[in-house]
């Protein structure tokens, strides 16, 4: 099997040594993705819900800039960094899954930079859908 780096511009950068995207087999990894806008490095607000929806939207991104949907994802690990937002993680997680929701495991941690929430993701890799342009080491 082998290892492939995806890297997008539309993609969030990482935040370190580490790379956002991996595609391995018939699986894409997705590192932690948190309520921090891409764009500017800054967190989205200072509230679960509005760094929980900025979380949802830099998973999606990164899976659509490697040919994926919210649907192929079979796990994710949701880090909680506040134990009272368990109900509304659990509120936003029935929204962005209506029908069958992957696998979950949410362990209550501490974050970096006053973060509520980062969302780590396993997904099928749909190589049908993959965006045009991909080359077989996962870049545009």
């Amino acid at each position: 099997m082998k290892k492939q780096i995806v890297t997008h511009p539309d993609m969030p950068a990482p935040y370190g040594a580490y790379s956002t995207v991996v595609r391995a087999g018939d699986f894409l990894f997705v590192s932690g993705q948190a309520g921090i806008v891409p764009e500017t490095g800054e967190k989205a607000g200072e509230d679960f819900e509005t760094q929980a929806r900025q979380a949802f939207a830099n998973l999606e991104a990164c899976l659509a800039c490697s040919g994926g949907s919210m649907d192929d994802m079979v796990k994710v690990i949701t880090w909680l960094g506040d134990a009272t937002e368990r109900a509304a993680l659990n509120d936003l997680f029935a929204e962005f899954f209506p029908v069958d929701p992957p696998a979950r495991s949410t362990p209550i941690v501490d974050l970096p930079m006053g973060l509520l929430l980062s969302i780590e993701a396993t997904a099928i890799d749909r190589k049908e859908t993959r965006p045009t342009g991909h080359q077989e080491d996962g870049t545009v």
